[in-house]
Parts: C-alpha cells; sequence; structure tokens
C-alpha cells in the first residue's frame, strides 16, 4: 500500500529489501521495510505535545486514507508516530484493506480497546471480516479521548471488559463514560466518533472539519520543506523487519555514491554493522541485504 500511496500523513517507505543471512536464520529471508525514521509512537514520546494539533493530524491521515479507498484497520497510539520537525504520521499497515464498494476485509486480528462493536462479534468468511471506514471513525473516537483525558471512553479495568462494555453500548444497555476534563469542543466530537452503531458515526470528511474547527487548522504543523528522495545523501529510515511474527528493528541510513557512469546509486547500509552489511540489486522485485 506504502508503495503506492504518497500521502503528507502517512509514513513514506523508501526501499524493500531481503536478508540474506544463512548464519542467522531467525532472519534470513525477512522483508526489510526501509522508512522514515520518527522519534517514535506517541504512546511512548514523552512529550508528543498539543493533543488537539496531533488529533487534527491523525485526522487529516484518516481523511488522505480513506480518499485513496483504504482503511487502516487498527488505528491506535502505536501506530501514530510523531516526526522530529513535530508532524505527525500514521504507520503500521499491515491490517490496511482497500475497499470494495461500500466496505473492505480484514483478518481477525483487532485491538480490543479501539475495535467497534460490529467487529467484535462480525461475521468471518474466507476472506476475514468485512469492515468500513466508520471502524477507523470509532478507534479515533477512543483514541481522542485518550489522549486529551488519559482515560478510555468506556468502564472496565481490562480490555475485556471495556470491549464487553462496547458491546453493551451497541445494544443500548450502556452508556459512554466521557470524562469531565474532555475539553467541551471535544465531547460531540468524541461521543458522535463512538455512535453504538456504523451508520451512525461521522463520516471522515465531516470529522476532520470539525476537529478542524475545534483546534483551528493555523495550529496543526505541517511537514518540513519537501519529503527527501532515498537517493539524497544523508536521508535517515528505520528498517523493520518481520520474522514469521517477531518484529526486529535496525536503523539504515541511506547514502549515496557515484556508480562508474556517474549516476547517483542509493545504498541502504545497516548502521550497527556497517562495515559487513551491503545490498545488492536484483533484476526483479526486492533487492537482497547480505552480511
Amino acid at each position: 500500500m506504502l508503495g503506492r500511496l504518497r500521502s503528507p500523513r502517512l509514513i513514506r517507505m523508501y526501499d524493500t529489501l531481503v536478508v540474506d543471512d544463512p548464519g542467522h536464520p531467525e532472519l534470513d529471508g525477512a522483508t526489510v521495510l526501509v522508512l522514515e525514521q520518527a522519534r517514535g509512537s506517541i504512546d511512548a514520546v514523552p512529550d508528543p505535545g498539543d493533543p488537539g494539533s496531533v488529533l487534527a493530524q491523525i485526522c487529516e491521515g484518516l481523511a488522505q486514507l480513506h480518499r485513496a479507498g483504504w482503511v487502516h484497520g487498527d488505528l491506535k497510539p502505536a501506530n501514530v508516530l510523531l516526526m522530529r520537525d513535530g508532524s505527525v504520521r500514521l504507520a503500521d499497515f499491515g491490517l490496511a484493506a482497500e475497499m470494495e464498494g461500500a466496505h473492505a476485509y480484514v483478518p481477525v486480528f483487532v485491538t480490543p480497546d479501539y475495535t467497534p462493536p460490529e467487529l467484535l462479534w462480525a461475521e468471518v468468511d474466507e476472506r476475514g471480516a468485512r469492515v468500513r471506514p466508520s471502524a477507523d471513525v470509532w478507534a479515533f473516537g477512543v483514541l481522542a479521548h485518550v489522549l486529551l483525558t488519559g482515560a478510555f471512553p468506556l468502564p472496565g479495568g481490562t480490555p475485556e471488559a471495556r470491549s464487553d462494555a462496547a458491546l453493551r453500548h451497541a445494544r443500548g444497555a450502556q452508556k459512554l463514560r466521557l470524562s469531565p476534563g474532555l475539553p467541551d469542543a471535544w465531547r460531540e466530537i468524541v461521543r458522535d466518533c463512538l455512535a453504538p452503531a456504523h451508520a451512525g458515526r461521522l463520516g471522515t470528511e465531516a470529522l476532520l472539519a470539525r476537529v478542524e474547527a475545534a483546534v483551528g487548522v493555523a495550529r496543526v504543523p505541517r511537514p518540513s520543506g519537501p519529503r527527501s528522495r532515498p537517493a539524497l545523501a544523508g536521508a535517515v529510515a528505520t528498517a523493520l523487519l518481520t520474522v514469521s511474527g517477531l518484529g526486529v528493528a535496525a536503523d539504515v541510513t541511506h547514502r549515496s555514491a557515484m556508480t562508474g557512469e556517474g549516476t547517483p546509486e542509493h545504498r541502504p547500509v545497516l548502521v550497527a554493522s556497517a562495515s559487513r552489511s551491503y545490498v545488492s540489486p536484483l533484476p526483479d522485485g526486492p533487492r537482497r541485504l547480505r552480511r
């Protein structure tokens, strides 16, 4: 998906590599995604900044994604990255799905606290569970309440208890527990994101307009300058390795060199062992990262 979309609020993918390292079978054959380098996710950075500004940028990213015909499917704090210039990117599109008409299909894998009630009891076929953009809107409502108040909008001391509360909410047997500390400008936004049925939730464009009105678009930082292409010297990104469900992170520095014909040549190199790692281009498909 990232190879097809170029949106300023979505993390940028520079390259795709394959690890070729028989000496480390747990990594050999792993796919490496070379991404922009971020400070960290908003739940890991000590001071992510003004929550209203962060939420406006998240909403802008969702709108860009939905306009392109995709559903994120796993919006949560760990999948929102804060860049060094203070701007925000959506990341981790492992569950993202392309729309087919009014819905898409996603695997039966959810983060309970950010999953709408209709997906907690969803019917599943060989293609997965049907999901709509309104699922991302629900997740945004939960995320907004958490960022603005530090608490979840449904009662319960565990994710399972809060999921049960979400199901009761969908049946009309449980009310939302909006915090008294939730700013007035956000109270109705969160409530409308968390409508019990998907049809009652805000559309993404309407949500973006209301969020921008709540925070003032002038307060939302824009990415600083053009986003560097990977062939530029000094560009830095993060490579994410996924091996049989195991996530491993490694930093990569993008270096440019000149070929014999004077053409710039891009070479991602593992920083931790740059003297022993290199990338050789293959005729087709991802390049292989060797040790």
